[in-house]
């Protein structure tokens, strides 16, 4: 505001001193005017003074005709000659005074002229330093508005990513509680396939025991179905599937001969292998089921951190190319500071001083950690700093004036 004032200010003397050059040339032109009536007065002199030389020439020559022998017409003719040369003599002063008039006109058109070119070159520069620094100011407002749309931007860019990896972790824990659940399934389901090796080794001689004691009673059966039990170490659903066993056996053998019974038990063993395999083929599924989600999460892991460095590297070059453009308007405007004045240099400076504190002061930093941690993942994203630059007009007003 201060510079602005001070360019008024500039601009009024200029006008003032253009005022005082009007008011220099109008009292110029008022004494060449004076001159050339002077001049026009002192032609009208000269020629009554020759109308007046032609008549006493005249006056003379008669008088010569009439007084050729009078000595008083010689002295007269002599005064009239001496007053003829004096004429004369005042004649050749008012011409070389005319000529010295008119010279001083001539030079006083000369310096009219030169003073209004002056004039004219010196509101002309005014009025392109003006015009420049109106456009300097678009410019900069424009970048400023532009620097502002493209923070507000990046704003929108970071909350976004912040929620796509507030949903990856969401994933993430789901992922490994899923993960830790089947690693106890499968624990389970080991411990229940050793189990169920151990059974289907012991079965057959368990029934051949208890076929060499199919005679005995019902509760000699019952303690027998016990003491398999506690040797094989049965789970709870096998002891009940056998307790049914036998008690079918039981009634089956009572009914029926011992060669069916014989023929039935292959099938019953061959079930129970089935079982075994089914189990083996759900815990394989379920290992290559974790093992792909692990893969996936693992393939989009490594696609998010593609996306935040390609992120990174827009926002590194981004900046670069801002404090590029700045350094290079700023010394564009060090540049057209030479024809001005020393404290327009110094505003000039200070602006460069501010506008690079401003970017230096401004980091801003991301980092993307991906790490395995057993089977899973995990990400950490962190944002340091402060957000980009802000300008608005207010702020770049002041640091202009």
């Amino acid at each position: 505001m201060l510079w602005m004032q001070r360019l008024e200010l500039h601009v009024k003397q200029l006008s003032e001193a253009h005022n005082e050059d009007k008011k220099h040339i109008q009292k110029l032109e008022r004494e060449l005017l004076n001159c050339s009536q002077e001049i026009d007065y002192l032609q009208d002199q000269l020629s009554a003074r020759n109308s007046e030389v032609y008549t006493l020439g005249e006056h003379v020559h008669e008088l010569e005709m009439k007084l050729v022998n009078t000595e008083h017409l010689q002295a007269s003719i002599g005064q009239l000659r001496e007053e003829l040369k004096r004429c004369d003599s005042e004649h050749l002063l008012l011409i070389q005074e005319l000529e010295r008039k008119e010279e001083e006109l001539q030079r006083s058109d000369l310096c009219i002229g030169k003073l209004e070119e002056l004039i004219s070159s010196l509101t002309l520069d005014s009025q392109c330093e003006i015009e420049s620094m109106k456009l300097d100011m678009i410019a900069l407002e424009q970048a400023c508005f532009e620097a502002k749309k493209m923070q507000e931007e990046t704003i929108q860019e970071n909350a976004r990513m912040n929620g796509f990896i507030e949903e990856l972790e969401f994933k993430i824990r789901d992922a490994k509680e899923n993960i830790e659940r089947i690693e106890k399934e499968n624990i389970e389901l080991r411990e229940k396939l050793v189990t169920s090796d151990v059974n289907s080794k012991l079965f057959p001689q368990q029934i051949e025991e208890w076929l060499e004691n199919k005679d005995a009673s019902q509760h000699n059966n019952q303690s027998y179905l016990s003491e398999i039990e506690c040797k094989s170490h049965m789970s709870k659903e096998m002891r009940e599937a056998l307790g049914r066993v036998f008690s079918k056996l039981a009634t089956l053998l009572g009914l029926e001969s011992s060669n069916k019974w014989m023929d039935s038990m292959p099938h019953q063993i061959s079930k129970y292998e089935a079982l075994v395999k089914q189990l083996k083929d759900e815990l394989r599924e379920e290992k290559s089921r974790a093992k792909e989600e692990a893969d996936d999460l693992a393939q989009e892991m490594a696609e998010l951190r593609y996306q935040m460095t390609a992120l990174l590297e827009e926002e590194c070059k981004r900046r670069a190319c801002i404090e590029k453009a700045s350094l290079q308007r700023i010394s564009e405007l060090e540049a057209q500071g030479s024809v001005y004045d020393s404290e327009h240099v110094k505003n000039v400076l200070t602006i460069r001083a501010s506008l690079i504190n401003d970017i230096e002061r401004y980091p801003f930093r991301m980092i993307l950690d991906i790490s395995d941690r057993n089977t899973s993942k995990s990400v950490q994203y962190e944002i340091s700093g402060n957000m980009p630059v802000h300008f608005s007009d207010k702020h770049f007003r002041s640091q202009i004036l």
